[in-house]
């Protein structure tokens, strides 16, 4: 890899490891729904901006981009802020962390993705390591947190999600996937808002940065950035930004916030990571 790809991981991991510590700052002015919405809605502009050219995606195609506009946006970004109600953004960061291995079990459950004994393991180790992030040594019923188990349910979305955006990019291209995807995404999450919630503007004193930052820099530049590194090095080496998020995360958490991460959350954060990156290894 060149220079500039290890600076596209970086920017990559950090914009969407930050995601955890802006939601957190946006909730003290605005609901779940508002971040979701907002959220989406500025990065879709943005994007559209970017590129004005007219997509010609067929109409048959629209179904799985409206599914990725849910299952990929407007779903999970509304549980994660949801989930950041009661739980940290670093934990909410961690149990992002276990996105790789929902994407392979869906892979292979749902979508029938044959994988070999030592695949399956490394499932098994990976949901682990899920375990050890999410609930530690507690026992899961009588420790169940209802904003990890809504993390996790994001996290779910975003392995649907990515089964079903990898052929959508592979004939559209990954700009004009994501470009009609945001455009189902905010178009949802609005309806989502509008009998829940309302339309409150973020203020600059409160929740407008990080509500910016969240459009523009996690729901845009990180997403462009991301797919441009796999063109660039291939899906194993541009797998190495989404492994790297919770640590971003993590850091940024105990330098805003003061968050605490315990030492068997981070045991169980690099299970994960090993267990997914030798999963996708074994894949590719």
């Amino acid at each position: 890899m060149k220079l500039v790809n290890y600076f596209q991981i970086l920017l990559t991991s950090a914009l969407w490891g930050s995601s955890f510590l802006m939601m957190k700052y946006a909730l003290e002015e605005l609901d779940p729904f508002q971040i979701s919405f907002y959220r989406i809605f500025i990065g879709m502009v943005f994007i559209n901006l970017l590129n004005i050219k007219k997509v010609n995606i067929p109409l048959s195609q629209h179904k799985y981009l409206a599914l990725v506009g849910t299952l990929w946006m407007a779903l999970p970004f509304f549980l994660f802020a949801k989930a950041e109600e009661t739980i940290s953004s670093s934990l909410a960061g961690l149990i992002n962390g276990s996105t790789p291995i929902f994407i392979s079990l869906i892979a292979y459950i749902v979508f029938k993705e044959k994988i070999s004994n030592i695949q399956k393991t490394y499932l098994i180790t990976g949901f682990l390591g899920i375990y050890l992030v999410s609930f530690g040594f507690n026992n899961f019923l009588l420790d169940l947190n209802l904003g990890a188990f809504l993390a996790l349910l994001a996290s779910i979305s975003y392995g649907f999600a990515a089964n079903i955006v990898q052929p959508l990019i592979k004939n559209y291209g990954s700009l004009n996937t994501l470009k009609i995807a945001l455009r189902y995404g905010a178009l949802f999450s609005l309806i989502a808002l509008l009998p829940s919630s309302s339309l409150v503007l973020p203020t600059v004193e409160i929740s407008l940065f990080p509500m910016l930052l969240l459009g523009i820099g996690s729901s845009g530049i990180a997403f462009l950035s991301f797919y441009k590194l796999i063109d660039d090095v291939g899906a194993v080496a541009g797998s190495i930004t989404v492994y790297i998020i919770p640590i971003f995360s993590v850091i940024f958490g105990y330098i805003f916030l003061e968050e605490y991460t315990s030492t068997i959350q981070m045991v169980g954060i690099f299970i994960v990571i090993i267990s997914a990156y030798q999963f996708s290894k074994k894949r590719n």
